[in-house]
């Protein structure tokens, strides 16, 4: 994989986009702005992080995590029940970005073992 070419992240880095973006045409709801503004931009950085550094499967597996809690978000911050449109601005974006991190795990293991041999040390 070379720098900057996985689709894999640059979906994840559109996703956290997505999710800081859509605060400016939904309106807040207890502390959503604060998750979807933290959300947004930590799927951004790991995005971008795992764009310049491919070949990291720590990295992609942070991204998962992150994805993941971009998805949970919504009930940590109780504004799941509230208003399920501000909900599904997150979740959908949180959802697209776990599914693309989950592809982006395989292919970066490949390439770190291809990289990295066992007994190389």
């Amino acid at each position: 994989m070379k720098r900057w070419t996985a689709w894999q992240n640059w979906v994840a880095v559109a996703a956290g986009l997505y999710t800081v973006l859509a605060m400016t045409w939904t309106t807040e709801v207890g502390q959503s702005a604060a998750y979807m503004l933290t959300g947004g931009i930590a799927l951004i950085v790991i995005g971008v992080i795992n764009l310049a550094a491919p070949g990291m499967p720590a990295a992609e597996w942070v991204q998962l995590v992150v994805a993941a809690l971009v998805v949970a978000s919504p009930w940590m911050g109780s504004f799941a029940s509230g208003t399920p449109m501000v909900a599904w601005h997150t979740w959908i974006p949180g959802i697209v970005a776990l599914v693309a991190s989950a592809m982006a795990i395989k292919p970066t293991m490949r390439m770190y073992h291809e990289h990295h041999p066992v007994g190389s040390h």
